[in-house]
């Protein structure tokens, strides 16, 4: 513990250091989320060298078909069966856990629906590995985590934080809005708009402060703004001195999607923007933790572009062969095109931002039609050349997938173990 105060405490005078030599005054910095982000990832990223610096937990419901013929589980020679066939192109970025077993924190087995926060290992904890990672990994960020839901909200959360699940924004507009200050043009109409200026949001109280002083304290007040405006635009410029034109204006929404919490049949658009959004605060340094949960742990959702038109939970329990490895394969889907977008965007280093995150994919049980613990479809993805990528580990209680994810991210000692410890053969 003490070691991580400490790590904190050089890693905020890096960033006091960064501010000083911009000719910043941290009082106007508090103006602009936006440019405080990128200045905190500036500095953050020249004092860290480590390979894997970031994290995104996934939780899909429900299992798989795993009973009988494991329709999750690749072979040993990574030939994929159907409900994993998506990650074809990433697999050799991809560690599959056999033998998951779905555990609270004495290592039973805790499968099926409720307690939905068990996916994150959250059984028996105050907080889920995401809420550590938060405290931890993102303590720095200008965001310490993002939750992003995808039609998640109603029946239980992927994250516990202090004994209590903590809902998720379902809203993709509203949580991009809440990263990068607003919505971005649709087809080039209107310009990007970010966090409101310092003078932006006082200008009412200004304008009527204006109207009470004499003509020398208007002269006055005037040159102190013209002041504060240069500040404020060393700020922005300083920041977006090394921040790439993606980060400041980001093509994002092209499509002008509007929400509608009413509207259940969007999952597929609604997954897409939210995940933009997670790469993309990543790849700006706006946070280093992001959780995502698809659907919750009643399944609610339906896709109607597939051949079962139904809720995702219907599928699982119908009864009819082929609807529950239809959903659960579009669900894999979803994350595949995580995978792919996170393999194509550029970290800091101008790497693949893949290499240098780690993607835990959880879920609340093993197969979802027996509600069984067992062989859960547990994978990570990510991390580069420092993990076994293309490999299949022995897990036993799914929990010892996030002691070693904390291990890989250097932070054990400083993070609740949740298992019984990292595993080997996951890490190079």
């Amino acid at each position: 513990m003490k070691k991580t105060m400490s790590k904190q405490n050089m890693d905020r005078r890096a960033f006091l250091r960064t501010v000083a030599g911009a000719g910043l005054s941290m009082k106007f910095l508090a103006g602009s989320t936006f440019a405080t982000g990128m200045m905190l990832s500036r500095s953050a990223q020249a004092a860290d060298t480590s390979t894997i610096k970031r994290v995104i937990c996934v939780f899909i419901p429900g299992g798989a078909p795993v009973v009988g013929t494991n329709l999750w589980l690749p072979s040993t020679d990574l030939i994929l069966p159907q409900t994993t066939a998506p990650l074809e192109s990433v697999k050799d970025k991809c560690i599959f856990f056999e033998n998951a077993v779905i555990a609270d924190s004495g290592g039973a087995e805790t499968g099926g629906h409720g307690n939905t926060s068990k996916a994150f290992g959250g059984q028996g904890f105050d907080n889920s590995w995401d809420v550590e990672m938060e405290r931890t990994l993102g303590a720095n960020s200008s965001f310490s985590s993002l939750l992003l839901g995808v039609q998640s909200n109603g029946h239980g959360s992927a994250t516990k934080k202090n004994g209590t699940e903590v809902s998720y924004q379902d809203n993709p507009v509203a949580a991009f809005d809440r990263v990068f200050g607003g919505t971005t043009a649709v087809a080039g109409s209107v310009e990007v708009q970010r966090q409101q200026s310092v003078l932006d949001m006082h200008k009412a109280e200004l304008d009527e402060l204006k109207t009470v002083l004499g003509t020398v304290e208007q002269d006055r007040l005037n040159e102190h703004l013209a002041s504060v405006e240069k500040i404020e635009s060393r700020i922005i410029a300083a920041a977006e001195a090394t921040v790439s034109g993606e980060c400041l204006e980001p093509t994002w929404n092209t499509g002008g999607f509007e929400y509608d919490s009413a509207n259940k049949t969007r999952f597929a658009t609604e997954s897409e923007l939210q995940m933009d959004t997670a790469v993309l605060a990543l790849s700006c340094g706006m946070t280093n933790v992001v959780s995502i949960m698809l659907g919750n742990h009643q399944s609610e959702h339906a896709i109607p572009t597939l051949n079962f038109t139904g809720d995702y939970h219907q599928s699982i329990h119908g009864g009819v062969a082929g609807n529950y490895e239809e959903t659960r394969t579009y669900l894999t889907e979803r994350l595949a095109y995580l995978i792919q977008k996170l393999a194509a965007a550029k970290d800091e280093n101008g790497n693949s931002l893949l290499d240098s995150t780690l993607v835990i994919q959880s879920t609340d049980m093993g197969d979802g039609n027996a509600h069984s613990s067992i062989q859960a479809p547990v994978m990570m993805a990510g991390g580069g050349s420092a993990l076994n990528g293309g490999s299949i580990v022995d897990s036993g209680a799914h929990t010892n997938v996030f002691d070693t994810a904390t291990e890989i991210l250097g932070l054990t000692g400083s993070v609740t173990q949740f298992g019984t410890g990292a595993l080997t053969g996951v890490i190079a």
